[in-house]
């Protein structure tokens, strides 16, 4: 009786997963090593299953499996490298977490300089997250996905309520091009008009309190408990959970928002900006 062949590994696709290229940098290191799936395993002393989901980009390991897959292939760090990239992308704990409380507010309140997520084109995410890959690192396609999701909360059958003071210097920032910031501009226009979303600009008379507080998000959940996340060049941003601290932001945001511009002065702000910086091109007129 003849032995029956070993199945074929699993092909890899890179665009199935975010965290595909760390398990083809694995497979192609171990296989250079001429190492099975045990052997590697024994190596690290983790299970050779544990390998498989790597390689398959079923899961990401911790860091200090990471670390020990890095030695044991002598990567010379490079497989590493690639892990701690990857933790910038959606899988990281701290954007499941983020994700996990944006997605359960009734509310959110959102104090910024820049034009809010939520109401962001493709093209401008696109654009925008472009913008901070030579810092930040990651997977753009993943990290576009992930704003494209979050933004979807705002079309579910119970959706938030979104109420955005951003500072009037937003529409002046130019993403990409005129035409993209035309189609960003009348896309928040169109969701305006939208009963859950209120968005108010700052006047640049006042404009130096948003600049002072940078991106701070107050979430208000069912039972009334809030927290307040402030964005941060750490991993992960800042939570505000003692319900003193939370009622302080609260009143600064809620003196804010009596400061800015009222729905309809916003709105022909906005409309300026269209007219004069981002004009219909001539193309478009005919």
């Amino acid at each position: 009786m003849g032995v029956a062949p070993m199945p074929a590994p699993t092909r890899l696709d890179p665009s199935r997963s975010h965290i595909a290229p760390f398990g083809v940098a694995i497979r192609a290191l171990r296989e250079a090593k001429g190492w099975s799936q045990a052997e590697l395993g024994k190596a690290i002393r983790i299970s050779n299953t544990a390998i498989s989901k790597f390689e398959n980009g079923h899961a990401l390991p911790v860091r200090e499996v990471a670390e020990a897959l890095d030695r044991a292939l002598e990567a010379d760090s490079t497989l590493f490298e690639i892990w701690d990239r990857l933790n910038d992308d959606p899988s990281a704990k701290w954007v499941v977490k983020y994700f996990g409380y944006e997605s359960k507010a009734v509310e959110i309140c959102q104090l910024a300089s820049t034009l809010p997520a939520l109401l962001q084109t493709d093209d401008y995410i696109r654009a925008i997250l472009q913008l901070g890959m030579p810092y930040y690192g990651g997977d753009l396609d993943a990290k576009v996905a992930y704003r494209q999701r979050r933004r979807a909360l705002l079309d579910r059958p119970d959706p938030p309520s979104l109420r955005a003071v951003i500072d009037q210097s937003a529409l002046d920032r130019t993403v990409g091009d005129a035409k993209l910031m035309r189609g960003q501009l009348l896309y928040m226009l169109d969701r305006m008009t939208r009963t859950n979303v209120d968005l108010r600009l700052i006047p640049f008379a006042i404009s130096g309190a948003t600049r002072d507080f940078g991106l701070t998000q107050i979430m208000a959940f069912k039972g009334g408990r809030r927290i307040v996340y402030r964005a941060a060049p750490t991993k992960g941003g800042l939570y505000v959970t003692n319900a003193t601290e939370v009622a302080q932001y609260s009143a600064v945001y809620e003196q804010l928002w009596r400061e800015s511009l009222p729905p309809g002065e916003s709105i022909a702000l906005i409309r300026k900006a269209l007219e004069e910086k981002y004009p219909c091109p001539p193309a478009d007129l005919t």
